[in-house]
């Protein structure tokens, strides 16, 4: 990498109703005031989209019915190797990032688990963001399962209302953190000349 170049970042989402969308959008501001040059893309408008024309790789998806989409672990699985070679990191989006016990703490962290096992891509670093519960987004049928889920977790159940969760500033903290960690890796990477 030339000195005088910003370090090339790809954010590369998958999103159901439009939360980690925002949260891609959003973490790339971030990183883009931090002197990064950032290219936030969807995996499903950019199924082959390449890693390995980046500096630095961030893939950010959301949890549904007890994992993250699909599209998006058949993107890491068919390019683990590549993340491998360049700085990375991975967010997760979740409901129960917002929970506050252990219990939901601890199923957060299996999730990352989980897609981490499904992949065979062990991130640089994790982020679990708390997303949203958008039930005017949802059709009839998941408005009332999500409605039924929140009610017995004592949540909010106004169907005529969206509920967001994320904690914008953790989240820039953590574009932050992600964004000198990559510089420095890539400023290394060249001054050993790779």
């Amino acid at each position: 990498m030339s000195e005088s170049r910003q370090p090339r970042v790809l954010i590369l989402f998958a999103s159901t109703h439009g939360q980690t969308e925002k949260i891609a959008s959003q973490l790339g501001v971030t990183m883009g005031l931090c002197d990064l040059q950032v290219v936030v893309r969807d995996v499903r408008r950019h199924p082959d989209e390449d890693p390995r024309g980046y500096d630095a790789v961030v893939v950010a998806a959301s949890i549904h019915a007890g994992h993250h989409q699909g599209e998006i672990v058949d993107w890491v699985k068919r390019h683990v190797d590549a993340l491998g070679t360049v700085p990375n990191a991975f967010v997760s989006v979740s409901l129960s990032a917002a929970e506050e016990d252990d219990e939901a703490r601890e199923a957060t962290l299996e999730y990352i688990d989980d897609f981490s096992r499904d992949t065979g891509w062990t991130p640089n670093h994790t982020a679990p963001v708390a997303g949203a519960l958008l039930y005017r987004e949802y059709n009839p049928f998941t408005r009332i399962l999500m409605k039924l889920l929140m009610k017995k977790g004592g949540h909010h159940t106004d169907t005529l209302q969206d509920y967001e969760y994320t904690d914008w500033e953790a989240l820039a903290r953590f574009g932050q953190e992600i964004s000198a960690d990559f510089k420095e890796r890539v400023r290394e990477g060249a001054s050993l000349g790779t």
